[in-house]
């Protein structure tokens, strides 16, 4: 997964004075800018039926509905109130 980071500051733009070539928003700006964002978005697991790989942690995890359990789950947890 990669998070995605700002490559250029549009905002610092509005302050330059006009002429200053740095004032300009290049197409190349906004397609960097995109590109980062659709690799940052498209590496993030979906909300909705994600397949998680490798190891994978949560705090203060509730689970509601059907739940299967395949594999090994390490540590101890608890069903029902009694160690399982």
């Amino acid at each position: 997964m990669s998070d995605y980071v700002k490559q250029t500051n549009f905002g610092i733009k509005d302050g330059l004075a006009s002429g200053n070539p740095k004032k300009l928003i290049r197409g190349s700006e906004f397609q960097t800018e995109f590109d980062n964002l659709e690799t940052a978005v498209n590496s993030k697991a979906d909300k909705l039926n994600s397949v998680l790989t490798g190891n994978t942690s949560a705090v203060n995890l509730t689970v509601s509905g059907t739940t299967t359990l395949t594999g090994f789950l390490a540590g101890d947890f608890y069903i029902n109130g009694g160690t399982f």
